[in-house]
């Protein structure tokens, strides 16, 4: 059985055992926990036999039977699935020590030439609409302009 069907039983015969016999129960629990399921419905059958109550007794016995059942296999969620599968397939490589790429470093220039202005990486998103065109070139920054808004840092 689903445990959604569990945790409604279990609702149930909480709301039954509040309103009879004033007894608060914790519904998931009850629905989890094989004991504590069936400690509840032996309390709510002595209830039912003491003062005359057949609901009680009937939704115990639905909890005792739902609890009684196997649970369903536990479902996996898609994400975990491909993400285990990924993790199984990518052993770790033993290798020798790396081999340096030296084109790629003697090619990297130094933050001095790359970033002269700022700092910060320049976007090159207006590369796009001839803003990185040689015909158009950046136009210095002032350095007097003000840097913040009205002064504020």
């Amino acid at each position: 059985m689903p445990s959604s069907e569990k945790i409604a039983i279990a609702a149930h015969l909480h709301v039954l055992l509040r309103r009879k016999t004033g007894r608060v129960t914790d519904t998931e629990w009850m629905a989890s926990n094989q004991e504590y399921a069936a400690e509840i419905t032996r309390f709510a059958r002595e209830k039912a036999a003491e003062d005359g109550h057949p609901d009680l007794a009937a939704w115990a016995d639905k909890l005792e039977e739902i609890m009684a059942t196997p649970d369903a296999k536990q479902r996996v969620p898609l994400v975990r699935m491909v993400s285990d599968a990924v993790k199984d397939r990518s052993l770790p490589v033993v290798s020798s020590a790396p081999v340096p790429d030296r084109q790629s470093a003697q090619s990297v220039n130094t933050e001095e030439e790359v970033y002269p202005e700022s700092g910060f990486i320049e976007s090159t998103f207006g590369a796009i609409f001839g803003e990185g065109d040689p015909n158009h070139p950046k136009k210095p920054r002032d350095p007097n302009a003000p840097r913040y808004v009205k002064g504020l840092r």
